[in-house]
């Protein structure tokens, strides 16, 4: 390990070679940014969207400064170098702050971008992905969807299968994003994503182990900051305070403090979105079992994450970018689905002589007795496994 600094020789030598190898491609990444000046991120940023350079602007400032620029501010200091009312200057905004981010913000719009697709195939595409999801359990409920329709919707069939359809949409991102935020601020300058523990939690999956399971309760690594240069960094990353389980914050406190005794690391608690610790579930189970965990929200936690004071900008960033990537890319035509979707029901409706709450009540109560009462006796087999293998 010749040329390791010492906190990576001393404290994370027996670490698996990947990862000591990302560990260190991320502790280049991040020192790049902090030798290079404006002018070289700026280029890196034209370069990557093969325009001309204009390494004259911010020309007075470390790539550091620029990096904690609002977008605005960035958009401001580009005036003079674009035509007026061309998208060119605001798109070089978004790349200066996505090679400040990332290394290769290519990469990391990919992999946002090929997450997204994954889940469209999950969105509901037809009347009946509407009316149960994927869990035989998951029916929408018709009392709600009667809400929707007599208070949001002016009753207005289309208008309420719209909102009902774009909310099962949201919900599928909402269960996206928790992991996207750990493996995208993962692939950020300075940081490394906590590989997933192996084996099963009986045989050790919440122990550490160098190999397996190097470190239990985090989620995301950093390497050492100006102000700390001898300590790693080890961050639980949430998606809101409330992400936690009520039970979790004990054991979660006793890995983070083990954590920081065998690697001298300084731990974090953190959850992306929030603007309080008022209300937060689990930060007390968790500082009582290790009282030097700093809990962190909103852009506290994001800035500390990304070493920005524009932390939830640079995230954004890449958000915005990966989703404009997927609609362009993906053959999910929400207005044609929607409009489907409603000629079905409307159907429905017109065949049952009823209107369509009506009908849709039937349909998410009614069903085979012997699947709706315990009484009955086992469940019948489900035609799936009735049919032929």
């Amino acid at each position: 390990m010749t040329g390791d600094p010492d906190w990576l020789r001393q404290r994370l030598s027996s670490l698996d070679p990947k990862l000591l190898s990302r560990i260190r491609r991320a502790n280049e990444e991040i020192e790049w940014i902090r030798r290079a000046s404006a002018s070289e991120l700026v280029d890196r940023a034209c370069d990557a969207l093969s325009i001309r350079s204009i390494g004259r602007a911010f020309t007075e400032m470390t790539a550091v400064e620029l990096g904690d620029l609002s977008r605005a501010e960035v958009l401001s200091g580009l005036r003079g170098f674009f035509e007026p009312g061309t998208a060119t200057a605001e798109d070089l905004a978004d790349q200066i702050q996505l090679c400040r981010a990332f290394a290769n913000p290519q990469e990391a719009t990919g992999y946002v971008a090929s997450s997204l697709q994954a889940a469209v195939a999950r969105f509901p595409a037809s009347a009946a992905d509407l009316k149960v999801g994927h869990n035989p359990g998951d029916v929408l409920d018709p009392f709600i969807l009667a809400a929707n329709y007599e208070m949001l919707s002016q009753r207005n069939m289309q208008k309420t299968i719209e909102s009902s359809a774009s909310h099962k949409v949201l919900m599928k991102i909402e269960d996206l994003v928790g992991n996207l935020h750990q493996n995208v601020i993962g692939m950020m300058r300075g940081n490394f994503r906590v590989p997933e523990p192996q084996g099963t939690r009986n045989a050790g999956k919440e122990k550490l182990d160098p190999t397996l399971n190097p470190f239990p309760g985090a989620d995301v690594g950093q390497v050492p900051v100006p102000e700390r240069p001898d300590t790693v960094r080890l961050f639980q990353v949430k998606n809101k305070t409330g992400s936690a389980k009520g039970g979790d914050g004990k054991r979660l406190g006793e890995q983070l403090r083990l954590l920081e005794s065998a690697y001298q690391a300084d731990t974090f608690y953190v959850s992306v979105v929030g603007n309080t610790l008022r209300g937060h579930r689990s930060r007390g189970a968790v500082q009582r079992e290790s009282p030097s965990t700093a809990v962190l929200v909103g852009e506290a936690a994001l800035d500390a994450l990304t070493q920005s004071k524009v932390g939830g900008e640079l995230l954004l960033r890449i958000y915005q970018r990966s989703f404009r990537r997927a609609a362009q890319d993906a053959s999910y035509d929400f207005d044609e689905i929607v409009t489907a979707m409603s000629e079905v029901f409307e159907r429905e409706a017109e065949d049952a002589g009823e209107d369509f709450l009506t009908v849709w009540l039937h349909g998410a109560i009614g069903g085979d007795a012997r699947e709706q009462d315990s009484r009955m006796g086992p469940l019948p087999r489900s035609r799936k496994r009735e049919s032929p293998e």
